[in-house]
């Protein structure tokens, strides 16, 4: 039998936010750390910032030729371990109307959060268990509020995330044939950079001679006052990698302070739930 090698993962989209405090965490928890990151430049600095047991991984996740180069790196690396954990993190989030957003954006982010998960399983499947004899791995996907809930503004992202929920979903029945675990990840209100990089008050301006004016800023506002208020990404990190050590984890995991206003809206009616929501985000005319 190959020597197994458990405590190894690969994280996508490591270079900021949440991809950057899980690959902190994991390093801390002494594993061997393979991340992904765009931008080569960034190569070199990370590596020199989080040592030997980070492995940088040069590859854009709607890559698939990219990401295949990036497979036989880990495999080499490996030396006929198996890769223990794959976490789907890479993704992007602008907001906009659908009246005014562009087709390349909206699948971009199809690209980005579902296409890019696609591929990141089926190219490192092999080494988390599904064509050799060593043990299972797990594939934690990183979903969102945004995965359950489809808010105003957010019709790209909101889809994106909904269509990952249902890939896990199908992937999670499929791979019971190799005993890999497949579980979602759905964090809300954590401090991340995201919002900074999706260009919030630039996109508002984009909006501003549109009926939606007043509704995106109260919205943009809201969002970033969300962002503000929220947990550190470090916290979240520390979350996940107990999730990760578990035996027998849950097929889902929501988290964040705003719990119970994201648990009245799946309750409640979804036609009230629109009134509230039209009348918040002034949509109500």
């Amino acid at each position: 039998m190959a020597k197994q090698l458990n405590k190894s993962i690969l994280i996508t989209g490591c270079s900021t936010g949440i991809g950057a405090a899980l690959v902190a965490e994991f390093l801390r928890q002494g594993f061997l750390v393979f991340g992904s990151i765009r931008d080569k430049k960034m190569e070199v600095p990370l590596k020199k910032k989080y040592g030997v047991n980070f492995v940088p991984l040069v590859f854009d996740v709607t890559n698939y030729s990219q990401i295949s180069k990036a497979y036989k790196k880990v495999k080499l690396t490996l030396k006929g371990a198996n890769l223990g954990i794959l976490i789907n993190n890479a993704g992007i989030a602008k907001l906009g109307p659908v009246e005014h957003i562009s087709s390349e954006e909206f699948d971009l982010h199809l690209k980005t959060m579902v296409l890019g998960t696609f591929n990141c399983v089926q190219i490192f499947l092999p080494l988390l268990g599904a064509k050799n004899k060593c043990s299972p791995g797990k594939v934690i996907n990183i979903s969102s509020g945004g995965g359950s809930i489809g808010q105003p503004f957010m019709a790209s992202y909101c889809s994106s995330k909904h269509a990952l929920e249902g890939f896990s979903e199908s992937l999670r029945r499929e791979l019971l044939i190799y005993g890999i675990k497949v579980i979602i990840v759905a964090p809300r209100a954590f401090k991340t950079e995201i919002w900074d990089k999706s260009n919030i008050d630039g996109r508002a301006v984009d909006f501003k001679k549109t009926v939606y004016n007043q509704a995106f800023n109260k919205f943009t506002n809201f969002i970033k006052g969300l962002s503000e208020q929220g947990q550190d990404v470090q916290v979240l990190a520390q979350i996940i990698y107990k999730i990760s050590s578990l035996k027998n984890p849950k097929v889902k995991y929501s988290m964040g302070p705003s719990g119970v206003q994201f648990y009245l809206i799946r309750a409640l009616p979804k036609k009230l739930i629109d009134k509230i929501l039209g009348k918040y985000f002034l949509l109500v005319r």
